[in-house]
């Protein structure tokens, strides 16, 4: 009898374990090429080729007849002085030009009106041209460790963006045009040269991250804790920042970190009161 009810225990178990995983699927794989032979061998069917840290002296021809192909990554590639032929490749929706040693960002970047994910970080750029308002599509943009001291006013026409990273450049301010930036979630701008707080980010009503360390920020502005999604507030090495004298609109708030901003014992216990469920990182 106890044999038959173990049986029966392990056969049900069997049964739920099955209908709890009926609606789950496989993480999809895109079809991936890691050499430009490979990708021709596949050429009906590779969706990601992945070129990255090899030389190429342009952009292989072969690649514009490769229907499915979205994903090209060239990250850290020796020798690119030309992506002449990229306008082709119409259904591209995720570039990586990290590491590829440019000053400029290529024009024929600016004819890709589906791109929803462009790296740009580690090179040594020193403008975004006006076209950049084009990428109708973006979601995600990295600039990271360039050489940027201003961007384009027509940065704002990206209404879907949600992901926008500028760390490591020479910013002290953004255009008044990215308050139209509606979606925008994640905001990065360490290590740039920022005294304020960036006034454009004052309604966005998804902006969930925002990060200023390594800045010169003197106050954070009241409006910050009235931001309803805010979650994740950075402010490392902002040495004396002041922190508004109400923080109650902080509801969401998960972390507040304030390292290196020699902020004193008073200062410090009067937030950790305020924001008694946050983690604080003095």
């Amino acid at each position: 009898m106890m044999k038959k009810s173990v049986l029966l225990i392990s056969v049900s178990g069997l049964m739920l374990c099955g209908g709890c995983f009926d609606h789950r699927k496989a993480p999809c794989r895109p079809v991936t090429a890691k050499t430009v032979a490979e990708a021709v061998a596949q050429q009906a069917t590779v969706e990601r080729v992945n070129l990255a840290g090899q030389t190429l002296a342009g952009l292989p021809k072969e690649l514009a007849a490769m229907p499915k192909l979205s994903v090209l990554e060239l990250r850290g590639a020796q020798g690119l002085t030309s992506l002449a032929g990229l306008a082709q490749l119409k259904g591209l929706k995720e570039l990586d030009l990290a590491s590829t040693k440019l000053s400029t960002v290529p024009a024929e970047v600016f004819g890709l009106a589906g791109l929803e994910r462009l790296y740009l970080s580690d090179n040594g750029i020193t403008a975004l041209p006006p076209s950049v308002g084009g990428l109708a599509a973006l979601a995600y943009l990295n600039l990271d460790n360039n050489q940027l001291s201003a961007l384009p006013p027509e940065l704002g026409q990206l209404s879907g963006l949600r992901w926008l990273r500028l760390n490591g450049n020479r910013l002290a301010a953004l255009p008044v045009e990215l308050a139209k930036l509606t979606k925008l979630q994640r905001v990065y701008l360490r290590q740039n040269q920022f005294a304020a707080v960036p006034e454009c980010l004052k309604g966005l009503p998804l902006l969930e991250d925002v990060s200023l360390s390594g800045n010169k920020i003197a106050a954070v502005p009241d409006w910050m804790t009235a931001l309803p999604k805010l979650r994740q507030v950075d402010l490392d090495g902002c040495t004396g920042v002041k922190l508004p004298a109400d923080l109650s609109g902080w509801q969401k708030l998960q972390v507040l970190s304030l390292v290196g901003c020699q902020t004193s014992d008073e200062e410090k216990a009067r937030i950790r009161a305020a924001l008694p469920k946050v983690h604080v990182a003095f």
